[in-house]
């Protein structure tokens, strides 16, 4: 559960901005839940003038979340971590980077944060709250020389040193701590969905089809936001030899399915992948329903349809599975009437 999030000196980030999910009162009770004594928001909503950096609020969660769960596979004392300072200003642009992040695992608080640029995690810290008052676990100052530990409460932090380009929380999950494990498990359930590019998130729908569930789930959804679609399916689309070389290229492409269409085109066969269809009512001149057809789904829908469909799976597994879910630029090319079923739709409310 997000509590609050902070930055600085990030992309168009200057200076420091908070992100809080905290009302702090009780008025938001039909949008908000309890926990401790804090009032909490089911979901915010980020608005302001083109250019007034509201992605990169959301995009700086993503990069914290991107670096915790090291995605950038920093490995060597030579590896360079992703940075991106504010370039407009030359006091920033050759400065730290600083992200801190405030969530609840059950009913414990946990505030995490680092202060980092492309060579050096410059300052890194975790403090834990069970009843109203912090608790250090650990810190590290590279400025001040600090190395600090509990070693009451964090004894998996103990004696570990890690190079200047890791953070400490890496080490210690490596070494099976039970609290760092338990971190970087919240963060593996933070998703962040770009609005923007979709396409990559129709494929994550496929293998959702294999579950009746999920596939009742999203269907009923579609079919709530009158659609005109009676039916989803999973199909095989034949594709030319020609072609075969654009969908090898395309990273949204599941790289089984590749290989796939590897071994098909290289034995002669004809190649085809699995793609998603929907199934439309046909009517005859005097209106009477006579039967159905199969769209491809990427063919013969609408943009905004294509995309509703590819938007709703994910966030269908994200609210089932009780995850912080971004999305930035979720009315490009989205009909108004569906974000707006999306935002009031019971699922996302509960």
């Amino acid at each position: 559960m997000l509590l609050q999030f902070i930055v600085s000196n990030f992309r168009s980030i200057k200076d420091t901005v908070t992100l809080s999910m905290n009302t702090a009162s009780n008025k938001e009770s039909g949008h908000s839940f309890q926990v401790r004594g804090y009032h909490l928001l089911n979901s915010a909503v980020i608005y302001g003038a083109n250019a007034s950096g509201k992605s990169n609020v959301l995009q700086a969660m993503g990069f914290m979340c991107h670096l915790v769960l090291n995605k950038p596979k920093i490995t060597q004392s030579t590896d360079k971590l992703p940075h991106q300072p504010f370039r407009l200003n030359t006091e920033t642009e050759q400065a730290s980077s600083y992200f801190e992040i405030v969530f609840f695992l059950d009913t414990i608080k946990y505030r995490y944060g680092f202060e980092a640029d492309s060579t050096t995690v410059y300052a890194e810290w975790l403090f834990s709250d069970e009843s109203g008052k912090e608790a250090r676990l650990f810190e590290r100052d590279s400025e001040q020389n600090l190395h600090y530990v509990n070693k009451q409460k964090f004894k998996e932090g103990i004696g570990l040193k890690v190079p200047d380009n890791h953070l400490f929380i890496w080490k210690c999950d490596q070494n099976n701590g039970d609290i760092s494990k338990k971190i970087l498990q919240w963060f593996v359930r933070f998703n962040f969905i770009d609005g923007l590019k979709n396409e990559s998130y129709a494929n994550f729908s496929l293998p959702q089809m294999a579950n009746s569930g999920s596939k009742t789930e999203l269907l009923k959804l579609v079919k709530t936001a009158d659609l005109g679609i009676e039916e989803i399916a999973v199909g095989q689309k034949d594709i030319t030899h020609a072609a075969t070389q654009y969908f090898m290229n395309d990273p949204s492409i599941p790289n089984e399915a590749k290989q796939k269409m590897l071994h098909d085109v290289n034995n002669g066969a004809s190649a085809s992948i699995e793609s998603l269809q929907s199934r439309h009512k046909k009517f005859n001149a005097e209106n009477q329903e006579i039967g159905s057809v199969l769209f491809e789904l990427d063919e013969d829908e609408s943009q905004g349809t294509q995309k509703f469909f590819a938007l709703s799976a994910p966030i269908l597994d994200t609210l089932e599975k009780g995850k912080v879910l971004l999305i930035d630029e979720l009315d490009a090319s989205l009909h108004p009437m569906l974000t707006e079923f999306l935002l009031n739709s019971s699922i996302i409310k509960n």
